[in-house]
């Protein structure tokens, strides 16, 4: 008898660190640890002794399910950089899916082994561990799952309480289901069968909530991204509109000031100090006028901006664009595509610390088969990860980080064009297609 209890506590000490090591790998791949490894896996010790103590003590299950779902809710939220709703969410949709296997994994060992009472299962150790083996193996295929719906992402208040009730009305629906299939006295094979399929159709209905919650998620994450790509286009359209204006009445300034100076000269003749002043002045007046002709009075504004600082960072700006076939494209679309593009490799060649490796850009624009083919290749020494055409960044904020190549894309893919991007080991290139011909 010694020797069965023994073997049940063991096997519940099993069940119960596979559950709660498969939510560590889950929760290491749904956001940053926050404390060091040795509080995280205290803390899983704690609640591991705590639930297993309830299981054999035959603690009320149901009781027990909640203090899983806060525990969890506790330890998410104290050892993850998460905020609440997110721990929320996650910690319901964890527990769901584990009754849900659990309650699958039951009734395939009950259909198996022709039980008639399914209450029998628990109290027969080889039972268990068949039991065991099932839904704890249907608990880790739990991992891929969710990397493939990609829940990295953040969970605001509106999708949470949204999601909430489907999370609960499901795990209510398990609980009153198999409370009252565990009532039975005996269960005979057409009810141990549709035992079986109600379990199924639980555990396809979970699966089935977590892929449209990832979808729900996903595409709310995109139309936010795609409201602050846009208003960040109308911030930077702006911005060059009154920049515009402003260097529209340097170069009226620059027209005059260089004919009020042809007339000084006519004035005071061969005067040397007269001479030496007026040089001066044409000098500094010169400094005002911009160095850029593209046919685009905005791109000139953008890229004389750009060329400032990127000589105040000692980088190398050359540009070749001629602008003139063009201007079906808004300005508000050429701010985003040509300011994003440059700030990206100005912020590239800023990260060269090595003397001995030039920084430098290189834009150029030019027609080739009715495309207007924009080029911009810049000096880099950061290792870029890319994946379909995207980069991937090993920023803390991956959400707002890559908003300056979302909107690079979103604006030409107004015209049917379309972005490559290229990196090797020095060299970072972008490239951008766009149709000259359009319907």
């Amino acid at each position: 008898m010694l020797g069965i209890d023994v073997w049940g506590i063991i096997l519940t000490l099993f069940s119960t660190m596979i559950e709660w090591i498969v939510l560590k790998f889950i929760l290491d791949e749904l956001s940053e640890l926050r404390k060091s490894k040795s509080v995280l896996n205290s803390s899983l010790l704690i609640a591991i002794i705590i639930i297993t103590t309830l299981t054999i003590i035959e603690f009320d299950i149901k009781v027990k399910l909640f203090i899983c779902i806060f525990i969890t809710y506790l330890l998410y939220r104290s050892n993850y950089v998460v905020d609440q709703w997110k721990s929320v969410f996650i910690s319901l949709l964890y527990w769901m899916l584990l009754i849900g296997f659990d309650s699958t994994g039951l009734s395939i060992v009950g259909t198996l082994n022709s039980i008639q009472e399914m209450s029998d299962l628990l109290n027969n150790n080889l039972l268990k561990l068949e039991l065991i083996i099932i839904s704890k193996s249907l608990l880790i295929g739990l991992i891929p799952l969710l990397k493939a719906i990609r829940l990295k992402i953040k969970i605001n208040k509106k999708d949470c309480i949204y999601l909430f009730f489907p999370l609960i009305a499901n795990i209510v629906s398990i609980i009153v289901v198999f409370g009252f299939i565990f009532k039975d006295k005996s269960i005979n094979p057409t009810e141990s069968l549709t035992i079986l399929v109600i379990s199924i159709v639980f555990l396809l209905s979970n699966i089935s909530l977590v892929s449209i919650i990832g979808r729900i998620i996903k595409d709310n994450n995109l139309k936010m991204e795609h409201e602050i790509t846009k208003e960040k286009i109308n911030m930077q359209y702006k911005y060059y509109l009154n920049l515009q204006e402003y260097q529209s009445k340097i170069r009226k300034l620059y027209h005059d000031m260089n004919n009020h100076i042809i007339c000084i000269k006519n004035i005071y003749g061969k005067n040397e100090i007269a001479e030496k002043y007026i040089k001066d002045i044409n000098k500094q007046i010169n400094e005002c006028n911009t160095i850029f002709n593209t046919q685009s009075m905005i791109l000139d504004v953008i890229l004389s901006e750009k060329k400032s600082i990127c000589d105040i960072n000692g980088i190398d700006f050359l540009v070749d664009i001629n602008f003139l076939e063009c201007n079906f494209i808004e300005m508000a679309d050429v701010c985003s595509i040509f300011s994003n593009m440059i700030d990206n490799a100005i912020e590239a060649c800023n990260k060269i610390y090595d003397t001995n490796i030039q920084k430098k850009i290189k834009l150029r624009g030019t027609i080739i088969n009715r495309l207007f083919v924009i080029k911009c290749e810049n000096t880099k020494i950061n290792e870029i990860i890319l994946k379909n055409n995207k980069i991937i960044t090993d920023k803390k904020d991956s959400f707002l980080h890559g908003i300056g190549i979302n909107s690079i894309k979103s604006s030409v893919e107004k015209y049917n064009g379309n972005v490559e991007i290229y990196s090797d080991k020095n060299k970072f290139t972008t490239t951008i297609y766009i149709p000259l011909s359009r319907k």
